[in-house]
């Protein structure tokens, strides 16, 4: 793969390998379970915890580990709260080599090196990548928040060391009964409530997305992760890709400006 492929794919692995576990079909109604009085507290003061805005950017830089080659990387993230995703992304000091705006139902992705884009629905990604995309989830897992429309039904709770662990064996979207479904582990802070890692895994396709959080920090009111790691594997495969979050700013509206240079070539065709 060539140089400017990886950094292309350093910016996709931001919005696909979190959802790198393929939906599980054919899920069956689970049995209402009387919620635990504790877990149901737990879930509370998790919501409460979260980061809320209406626009949310910051700078970041870090290291993409892809096929055992490490890659310097940095850029920027620009959120407008439940409409769009904007994501830059360069090596260490140089020019931007690719961009992506993600909206819950378009995506819009320039390669400058090669001189190509593409415009169109989320199906081109997922078809690409085998893999379901959820604007939303992106939205949370960038910020350090749970998936806020994935149903909380089903819990268990657990004291793990000096975190709060809350597991599920299938959560998928709240009054979705076919689709998406995936294990998943929280870790909590037990003072903030704030999620210190999140494991996804799918048993069938035994592919797992597990992103680790590290030294929250206070943004305008809000509790933001500085650091954050998704490691996504499968059999045969694995990648990873850690990030340091810096200049921050919560609720400060951005620019999502998305314009195709003359001459570039379209990967619609």
């Amino acid at each position: 793969m060539t140089l400017n492929k990886k950094y292309s794919l350093v910016l996709l692995l931001l919005i696909l390998a979190f959802h790198g576990c393929k939906p599980v079909r054919e899920v069956v109604t689970p049995t209402p379970i009387p919620v635990d009085p504790a877990i149901s507290r737990t879930l509370q003061s998790l919501k409460s915890g979260e980061a809320s805005f209406d626009y949310f950017s910051t700078r970041f830089s870090g290291n993409a580990n892809i096929d055992n080659s490490n890659y310097s990387v940095s850029g920027s993230i620009r959120i407008k709260k439940d409409s769009a995703i904007y994501i830059s992304v360069s090596p260490i000091l140089g020019i931007e080599l690719a961009r992506l705006l993600v909206t819950p139902d378009s995506v819009k992705f320039l390669n400058r090196l090669e001189g190509t884009y593409f415009e169109g629905g989320m199906d081109f990604l997922n078809t690409m990548f085998n893999t379901n995309l959820d604007f939303y989830m992106l939205q949370s897992i960038l910020v350090g928040n749970d998936f806020d429309h994935f149903n909380t039904d089903g819990f268990s709770l657990e004291s793990d060391r000096d975190r709060i662990l809350l597991q599920h064996e299938s959560r998928r979207p709240a009054n979705q009964i076919h689709g998406m479904s995936f294990q998943q582990n929280l870790w909590l802070d037990r003072e903030t409530y704030r999620i210190r890692e999140s494991l996804l895994f799918d048993p069938l396709s035994s592919q797992s997305l597990r992103v680790s959080y590290r030294r929250h920090e206070i943004f305008g009111g809000q509790r933001i992760p500085q650091e954050m790691t998704l490691v996504f594997a499968e059999p045969g495969a694995r990648a990873e890709l850690s990030v340091r979050y810096n200049r921050i700013t919560i609720n400060q509206p951005q620019s999502m400006e998305f314009s195709v240079p003359q001459g570039y070539r379209s990967l619609n065709n």
